[in-house]
């Protein structure tokens, strides 16, 4: 991984600027006068691939061990600290063995204001499927090709409070590359990510500052959120070596403008997401996501809860997309007992309208006594091998079960 103009450990990327200097001496200053809270978890997760891969790692099994704590430092009513370290060591990859602060953000809170500045995670979106308007911060694919786990980026976020609406500025000051399973990782793609030798459009590679906003406003049942990005596109493209058969990832720079909307109406949930992206290296193109969520409340007089989601996915580029949700539909069944364990599920397909592969996925969780849950995930891809966009994966199917502890 290329160092520009950043302090580097394995996987960790800061930047040497003002803004780390300052943060460090402010918390050297207060920290002993700071009220703090600290939470976190670890989790024993085990893997097992049901077929024999068609790439290089031949493992049916992997065990690995992760542990997140969040450290919350008050000083005083308005300013605070988070701090957020992630450790994960695997069994056999060893790109997925790997250390990042997920936080590192100092927040001071005004009457109509509030200011933060580090290493910060953002959510934007509604969508269940994906979330083609959140751009923002960039995602840690080792951690599993369906994980909405994320990099701490660098960012200084100003947040004003109006009564016409909110409006966030970002000035987003170092870029983070994007995380891939190596050679022995699964699941993965047949070739190797050749990360040690990613390309940039823009001669400044990741010291390059990128800009973004974001305004939303609730009106009515409408919960609505409009966007603009300038900069370095979180998502590579790949440049193919003739002689290696490695992909080379290639970041571009872009130009990003879109909308979300959810609608709460008594059991529906209306969303949308739309995007149009544009770049020199890319097509002009727009994508969207939308769907429903409708719930069925209290079934046959119990606690449970029942939610049926559809979502459609659609990317102008189509096949010639730079990933897999070109036409798709997404069907789910989300469930909730309502109980003391906090018993949840929910499963869903991806159906690809054109090439007629499914990614079926599975999500449950259950609390065990006070400090402990169990996680169960699942993906299969089925009729994969005659769909372009999903043939890759055909033998990556797997289960995966987690115990976590949380204190």
């Amino acid at each position: 991984m290329r160092t520009s103009g950043a302090c580097v450990a394995r996987r960790i990327f800061i930047p040497c600027s003002s803004l780390a200097l300052t943060g460090l001496l402010l918390l050297s200053l207060t920290v002993a006068h700071a009220e703090w809270e600290t939470r976190g978890n670890v989790t024993l997760q085990a893997q097992v691939f049901i077929e024999d891969p068609i790439h290089t790692a031949d493992q049916s099994e992997n065990l690995s061990l992760s542990a997140e704590s969040e450290f919350f430092l008050s000083f005083g009513d308005a300013s605070s600290l988070t701090i957020t370290p992630f450790v994960r060591i695997d069994q056999h990859d060893k790109e997925r063995t790997h250390f990042d602060f997920r936080e590192l953000l100092y927040s001071f809170a005004g009457d109509d204001f509030e200011f933060k500045a580090g290493l910060g995670k953002v959510f934007w979106g509604v969508a269940e499927s994906v979330n083609p308007v959140d751009v923002i911060n960039q995602f840690d694919v080792v951690e599993g090709g369906g994980s909405d786990e994320k990099l701490g980026q660098p960012m200084i976020n100003v947040q004003l409070s109006r009564e016409w609406g909110d409006l966030d500025l970002y000035l987003l000051p170092g870029f983070r590359e994007r995380t891939f399973a190596g050679e022995d990782g699964r699941p993965r793609l047949p070739p190797i990510i050749n990360t040690e030798d990613a390309l940039y459009e823009s001669s400044a590679g990741q010291s390059h500052v990128d800009t973004a906003f974001r305004y939303t406003r609730v009106l009515g049942d409408w919960d609505l959120g409009l966007h603009g990005f300038h900069g370095t596109a979180r998502d590579p493209l790949f440049i193919a070596d003739q002689n290696t058969g490695e992909l080379t990832p290639f970041y571009y720079q872009n130009n990003q403008v879109g909308i979300d909307a959810q609608a709460t109406l008594e059991s529906w949930l209306l969303k949308a997401e739309a995007i149009y992206r544009s770049g020199d290296a890319i097509d002009d193109h727009a994508e969207l996501v939308t769907g429903f969520e409708y719930s069925f409340y209290s079934i046959a007089e119990s606690n449970i809860d029942l939610g049926v989601v559809s979502e459609w996915l659609y990317d102008e580029r189509g096949d010639d997309a730079s990933q897999p949700f070109q036409n798709d539909l997404l069907v789910g069944l989300r469930l909730a007992l309502n109980d003391e364990q906090s018993t949840e599920a929910l499963f869903g397909v991806i159906a690809d309208l054109d090439g007629g592969g499914q990614l079926l996925s599975l999500e449950a969780s259950r609390r065990l006594g006070d400090s402990y849950r169990l996680t169960v995930d699942a993906s299969i891809w089925n009729n994969a091998v005659h769909d372009p966009s999903l043939a890759a994966f055909r033998h990556e199917d797997f289960a995966q079960i987690e115990l976590s502890y949380f204190f």
